[in-house]
């Protein structure tokens, strides 16, 4: 798998914070309506089949950027590798291309290591999160995290369909084609995740991610 680098700039990643494990919502989110009956099966029929169109084994590289709590833009290179949901690897890189930070996942536990540009980056380390049956590179690929189960369903003004649970809340675009966004809770913090401008059921080109006040912004390279 490759990795674009950005040769174009020498700046280096000094942040780098626990890159899940997955929606924004919005900061102000829309009202909405629970539904129940058909409608209600309908939107859980909907979200629990969009897993199954990410295609194991998954490879992609992205470009983005991380605004850190303290402000001012990082560049930085992302790439995933899972041959399932139960064996992923998420690597983050500086962009010069060298490894800041690994995050393993096993299916039940997402570890969080240091590479060799490590100290260059100014990264020192996480705790393993214990995330429970969540597949990275299905975030990754515009997916729901965990698998869909019985939950609160509901409809946006726009039409939009949300589905929420103890771990995940999901939310489709007006059309009901592909998932908008989702907000994962794990234990101690919550990780959102937004698909701004995606317009089919294809992996986004873009994605957003807020974790403990840090905000990744990651473009898909062109595989």
């Amino acid at each position: 798998m490759r990795f674009k680098r950005w040769g174009s700039t020498k700046l280096p990643l000094r942040v780098v914070a626990p890159l899940p494990v997955i929606l924004l919502l919005c900061g102000c989110a829309p009202s909405r309506t629970i539904v129940s009956g058909q409608e209600a099966d309908r939107a859980e029929r909907f979200f629990a089949g969009l897993p199954g169109r990410v295609v194991f084994p998954v490879k992609a590289s992205f470009s983005g950027t991380v605004v850190p709590v303290a402000g001012g833009a990082v560049p930085f290179v992302a790439g995933v590798s899972a041959t399932s949901p139960e064996e992923e690897t998420v690597g983050l890189y500086d962009p010069l291309g060298r490894a800041v930070a690994f995050l393993a996942n096993d299916g039940r536990h997402v570890a969080i290591s240091r590479g060799p540009a490590a100290d260059l980056a100014g990264f020192h380390g996480a705790a393993p999160l214990d995330t429970g049956p969540v597949s990275l590179a299905r975030i990754l690929s515009g997916a729901p995290g965990y698998t869909v189960t019985a939950a609160e369903a509901a409809r946006y003004k726009d039409g939009a369909w949300s589905l929420s649970d103890g771990r995940q809340s999901l939310r489709s675009d007006p059309g009901r084609r592909f998932l908008a966004g989702a907000e994962y809770r794990v234990p101690g913090m919550r990780v959102t995740v937004d698909y701004p401008g995606r317009e089919s059921a294809d992996p986004p080109e873009r994605i957003v991610l807020s974790v403990r006040g840090a905000k990744f912004t990651l473009r898909r390279d062109p595989e």
